[in-house]
């Protein structure tokens, strides 16, 4: 095991897996992460695992350039709705943070690597560790001393990231809006109604398909007689006779054929009167929505010219299934196209491109990302004549957040689909913890017995200090509305499991206006919260 760190690391991460999603007392779990670093502190004690350096650097740096990117296009439209308030109280929790932590070291005399430990557990951000390393390793000191550093953080990590998760929890979730004076499954629809969230609507379209059976009115008619009998409201995509298709505007419809239809839905009651037809199965070949990009120039005329021509336009959002307009329609919206668009293909081309599929991976973007960050992470600072970078993981933040808001503008490039950037960000934080792990497994008994119950209170008061003054302020001083300010609070504590809490409390509609604030604070607590622990390293050592 020892020989072959690779086996050793995979198999670790695996039950690591296995035991961060056994629910505890059937509500709480204490994640991947965590499951993992107390499997390599068991695992490691077999042997010295020295770490794997640029494997850990690699897959952190994903991990931070995933989280980013998810939340990169929400964040602009958050700080419209919210304004700078949101990130004034996160700016004030974090100054908290700090503050409250370093009266608590100095009190103590609580060393760097402890220090980075906390501040990464108590307040539940596991990258303070990786930016931690890399302040450690630069530290004027012998090469014993940086491994007892390396060596505490872990411990100290370990120990005080239970109640950083549960305390917050129980205080966001439970205590917050007491303290505030509202009802969370009621405060959340009723804020959403004022700032327009709702839920994703349901695509308001129809497609359906009818045998026309013998003494229908439908007989003798053209596909291109159908849809004006329609006014245009309903498309006829094709008619199959005897299994074979055509969507040719001139065929005339027969006794026995099958005709798929488009059109939305509230207008399939000009088809309920109609004599001898019935619905029937759809053919799987039948034509399928396609999204389109609007261009810049575009024209509302055209989208009737498509639909005279066999082809059905939705123009409402597919992304987001917020209604449009036609004459609200700019460059970058996004529409679906259902039918034959070879005959319009001119029309289409003046009116904007066709969106990039949804599963399509963009490998250039993802590998920029990373790559770019590792170099915009060498920009810094001296403290106390000790180099203070950006980071590697913070940097791979910034880049993820503006690759993402790029490419959100740009829907006819590849992207990179959510459930890729899911699992960077779920594997690339879990791989990098467990190297640290094993690193680390050897003096683990050593340094818990020297930390004691100390820790434990610190922890905890780094823990809940920072949302309790940051709630005062933010309601008395900002005058922010309590949900929003409970959202900041979380965002700005990286609390994803508060998150999770609260949202299933307000509902999606409400859900979806706490996400919103959570959002800006969430992008200010990663930065910030990833660089406290290099500051107290520097300041501390």
């Amino acid at each position: 095991m020892v020989e072959n760190q690779t086996f050793t690391l995979f198999i670790c991460v695996a039950l690591g897996f296995a035991l961060g999603n056994y629910k505890i007392a059937g509500r709480f779990n204490m994640g991947a992460t965590v499951g993992t670093l107390v499997v390599t502190l068991i695992v490691g004690q077999i042997g010295a695992f020295p770490r794997n350096e640029m494997l850990g650097t690699i897959f952190f740096g994903a991990f931070m350039f995933s989280v980013g990117y998810r939340i990169g296009p929400q964040l602009m439209v958050s700080l419209k709705i919210f304004g700078i308030r949101i990130v004034i109280a996160s700016l004030f929790w974090m100054l908290v943070a700090f503050g409250v932590s370093w009266g608590l070291f100095v009190a103590f005399k609580v060393g760097p690597g402890v220090a980075a430990g906390i501040i990464s557990g108590s307040l539940t951000q596991s990258a303070t560790l990786a930016s931690s390393l890399q302040t450690i390793s630069s530290l004027p000191v012998s090469d014993a001393v940086k491994a007892t550093y390396e060596s505490q953080m872990p411990v100290a990590y370990a120990l005080t990231y239970v109640f950083g998760t549960l305390g917050v929890i129980i205080f966001l979730r439970d205590l917050s809006p007491k303290i505030t004076g509202i009802e969370i499954p009621e405060q959340g629809p009723r804020m959403a109604r004022r700032y327009h969230f709702h839920a994703k609507n349901p695509n308001p379209t129809w497609r359906r398909t009818y045998e026309i059976n013998e003494g229908s009115p439908l007989v003798g008619k053209s596909i291109a007689e159908f849809n004006e009998w329609s006014e245009y409201h309903l498309i006829a995509l094709a008619a199959f006779h005897n299994d074979e298709m055509t969507d040719h505007l001139e065929y005339v419809i027969q006794p026995g054929d099958l005709v798929t239809v488009i059109g939305y839905a509230v207008y399939y009651d000009r088809l309920h009167g109609v004599k001898a037809i019935k619905e029937v199965l759809t053919p799987t070949n039948a034509p399928k929505e396609q999204k389109f990009v609007i261009g810049r120039n575009f024209k509302p005329v055209q989208i009737a010219i498509l639909r005279q021509h066999g082809v059905f336009i939705n123009i409402q959002d597919p992304n987001t299934g917020a209604e449009q307009l036609v004459n609200q329609l700019r460059p970058g919206s996004v529409i679906s196209v259902t039918g034959n668009t070879s005959r319009t293909s001119k029309i289409l081309k003046m009116m904007g491109r066709w969106h990039t599929s949804e599963d399509a991976v963009n490998y250039t973007l993802f590998a920029l990302g990373i790559g770019g960050a590792s170099l915009l992470g060498l920009l810094g600072i001296k403290l106390n004549g000790i180099p203070l970078q950006l980071g590697n993981g913070t940097a791979a933040l910034i880049m993820g957040l503006f690759l993402s808001t790029w490419i959100s503008r740009h829907h006819d490039y590849k992207s990179i689909p959510r459930n890729i950037m899911s699992f960077c960000q779920n594997v690339g934080l879990t791989i990098f913890v467990g190297t640290v792990g094993l690193q680390s497994a050897q003096a683990f008994t050593s340094a818990i017995k020297s930390l004691g119950w100390g820790v434990l209170f610190i922890g905890a008061v780094v823990t809940i200090a920072p949302h309790l003054l940051t709630l005062l302020f933010g309601r008395y001083v900002l005058k922010i509305e309590p949900l929003a300010l409970i959202g900041a609070l979380t965002g700005s504590g990286t609390s994803a499991a508060s998150m999770s809490e609260v949202v299933q409390k307000a509902g999606p509609e409400g859900g979806a206006y706490f996400a919103a604030a959570f959002t800006p604070a969430f992008v200010v607590g990663n930065i910030g919260i990833t660089l406290l622990g290099p500051v107290f390293v520097a300041l501390l050592a």
